[in-house]
């Protein structure tokens, strides 16, 4: 949904003040997740888009030291970029909520900040039919891309599992071998004809970075990759009790439709991300994923894959973009694949949404690292790891630049913090090296920094 660097020039082009941009910085819909409310710092990262003259909708306040810190890299005027903050509602003061974007306060305070410039673009991180309702009663719905699509709730289309195996198999996309549970019959007999052949994974329709997948075995025991937990189940009367017991976390409370497929081991997960705007699809973006077993990091682009095998990738994700550019949808998608031992290409969902990634490779590669980035330079983009701890993002950033591994634009290397800090004890972050070596080398200097049981080798 938002403007990604092939399109900036366009955009800093007009400066005169009279136009302006409104992002707004939600995340899943509460349409098909509840569980989000944590996320007001996450969603900050909607800062690496801005603009000159760009209105930012947040859930919460904007931590002004990460703001800084990211104008500082993109050159971007703080003063000139106006934030604006629902009233809270109860339930959802981390995330912008239906209710909360069609608060009349909230409307009133964003027509206030744009004033009479005209709104030139509308968009979000989700796109959710909420922010297609906010459009509406601004009056700007030619202003949002694809606001027919998101209006009629196509977000949940392309952010859903089961909807994925549907537009992936009428596009003769490569899948894992698989259905679309409908009922908890359907689950049983297509779990059971999987088992036959090998482990089966288990996927609630919403959930992201592996947190809503199970692995179910007739035996094997080994280390989810990519998935909560394995589960040895030895015949139709055990996966019957195991649906019976995880139906209702599967389906979200009947929000979504499970999956069930062949869980491939020893594979690795790549994404390729496409922007899709009215005049065609465009490859922006691709990467490495790394879990252990959830998500833990991205390698971006993607290294050390076979020329043919990467061609495989960026061929099926445009398959995928293209259908959904067919029906309407505007916006990133990033479709994400896994590559077997064998060097298969198999697709597992795609994400309709500005994803963790778009930011990191877009902003800070394409524009921070500059031409070099995917050439003499490569990013390791890192979640906060398990047991390191940090007061705040400004003790984090003084930590780094004390140490000199923050990121100088001089030699193009170093260490970029992505997010706010989590509240808690993190900050997001990502390596700029020279190669994937040097990368996890500086990663791993970081370790003394932060780790509480201190330096090791």
């Amino acid at each position: 949904m938002l403007i990604l660097p092939s399109e900036r020039a366009a955009r800093t082009a007009r400066g005169t003040g009279d136009g302006t941009r409104i992002l707004i910085a939600n995340d899943f819909s509460e349409d098909v997740r509840t569980d989000r409310g944590w996320t007001g710092w996450w969603v900050q990262r909607i800062a690496w888009f801005a603009e000159d003259g760009d209105v930012l909708v947040l859930p919460v306040r904007p931590e002004e030291a990460f703001l800084d810190y990211v104008t500082s890299h993109t050159g971007v005027r703080r003063a000139s970029l106006t934030v604006v903050v629902p009233p809270a509602h109860a339930g959802s003061e981390g995330t912008l909520s239906p209710a909360r974007l069609a608060d009349p306060e909230f409307v009133e305070a964003l027509e206030e900040a744009v004033g009479d410039r005209a709104v030139t673009h509308l968009s979000a991180l989700w796109p959710d039919a909420a922010v297609a309702r906010l459009a509406r009663t601004l009056g700007v719905q030619d202003a949002m891309p694809g606001y027919g699509f998101v209006d009629q709730a196509g977000g949940v289309l392309v952010n859903s599992k089961s909807a994925f195996r549907t537009i992936a198999g009428g596009a003769g996309v490569p899948l894992p071998e698989g259905a679309v549970c409908t009922s908890p019959q359907a689950a049983e007999e297509a779990i059971l004809e999987l088992l036959a052949g090998g482990p089966v994974v288990v996927k609630h329709d919403y959930l992201s970075g592996g947190r809503g997948n199970e692995i179910l075995t007739t035996g094997e025991r080994f280390r989810p990759i990519g998935a909560r937990r394995v589960i040895t189940v030895d015949g139709r009367a055990e996966v019957r009790s195991y649906l019976r017991e995880r139906w209702e976390w599967l389906t979200a409370a009947g929000r979504g439709r499970p999956v069930a497929e062949r869980y491939v081991r020893d594979s690795s997960a790549f994404f390729t991300e496409f922007l899709l705007t009215d005049e065609g699809v465009e490859l922006t973006g691709d990467g490495e994923l790394l879990s252990a077993p959830y998500a833990v990091g991205q390698i971006m682009p993607s290294q050390g894959l076979e020329p043919d095998v990467l061609e495989r990738i960026i061929e099926g994700g445009r398959r995928l973009a293209e259908a959904l550019h067919a029906i309407g949808y505007r916006g990133i998608l990033g479709p994400d694949a896994i590559v077997t031992p064998e060097r298969e290409v198999l697709f597992t969902e795609y994400n309709g949404r500005v994803t963790g990634s778009t930011h990191i490779y877009g902003r800070i590669g394409r524009y921070g690292v500059g031409e070099g980035f995917g050439k003499d330079r490569v990013i390791l983009e890192r979640v906060w790891p398990e047991g390191w701890s940090t007061p705040s993002f400004l003790a984090t950033h003084a930590a780094i630049r004390e140490a000199g591994l923050a990121y100088d634009p001089a030699t193009r290397t170093g260490v970029v913090l992505t997010n706010a800090f989590d509240g808690n004890n993190g900050v997001m972050y990502c390596v700029v090296a020279e190669d994937l070596g040097s990368a996890w080398a500086r990663d791993r200097a970081l370790k003394p920094l932060f780790a509480a049981s201190g330096p090791t080798d």
